[in-house]
């Protein structure tokens, strides 16, 4: 990751900006054992900001050391933390005073494998259950979760296609996944 310091996009308070602005994080990842992988992620844009060192890492089913959360783990916490914070941003604006905000989730997906080919995983099913106390009516209660779950970038990541890009001969080639 590259250190040069970019200027700030815009001064904000978290919920004032209008039109649109760029959000980006940038991550270097690389093995660090049989299945740990580390990775160096933080934000670009609308500012630089700290670069964290995190890992993930199988249990021996995966034949990983298990030296550290599954990938898994860290992706389904993100989803779940950015939701978090979304709701709490966005709660004044939406008319709805939160406290004691307490969160469940359920992530779960299935593996399918025929014959000798590699299993395929599909999502299943995702619930979030969301409590927290507030005197705000179930509408406006129910329109700040509608307004938490499309801010959240890591939900919104759930409905886009990646592009997988392989190095060849010096060249970034895109493969089709399908």
């Amino acid at each position: 990751m590259t250190g040069t310091a970019r200027q700030k996009y815009v001064e904000v308070d978290g919920t004032s900006m209008t039109g649109r602005f760029p959000v980006s994080f940038e991550l270097e990842g690389y093995s660090s054992g049989k299945r740990r992988n580390d990775v160096k992620v933080g934000m670009i844009e609308p500012e630089r900001l700290r670069v964290w060192d995190l890992a993930s890492d199988e249990g021996k089913f995966h034949g990983g050391d298990e030296t550290a959360p599954k990938p898994l783990a860290l992706f389904t916490a993100g989803i779940v933390t950015c939701f978090m914070t979304q709701l709490r941003t966005f709660a004044r604006q939406c008319g709805v005073s939160v406290s004691g905000l307490n969160t469940h989730a359920k992530f779960e997906w299935y593996a399918q494998r025929d014959g000798q080919e590699p299993y395929v995983a599909h999502p299943n099913r995702f619930v979030l259950d969301i409590e927290f106390e507030t005197e705000a009516s179930l509408e406006a209660q129910k329109r700040l979760v509608r307004v938490a779950a499309k801010a959240c970038f890591a939900e919104q990541i759930l409905s886009i296609d990646l592009v997988h890009r392989l190095k060849h001969g010096g060249e970034w080639v895109i493969c089709e996944v399908e």
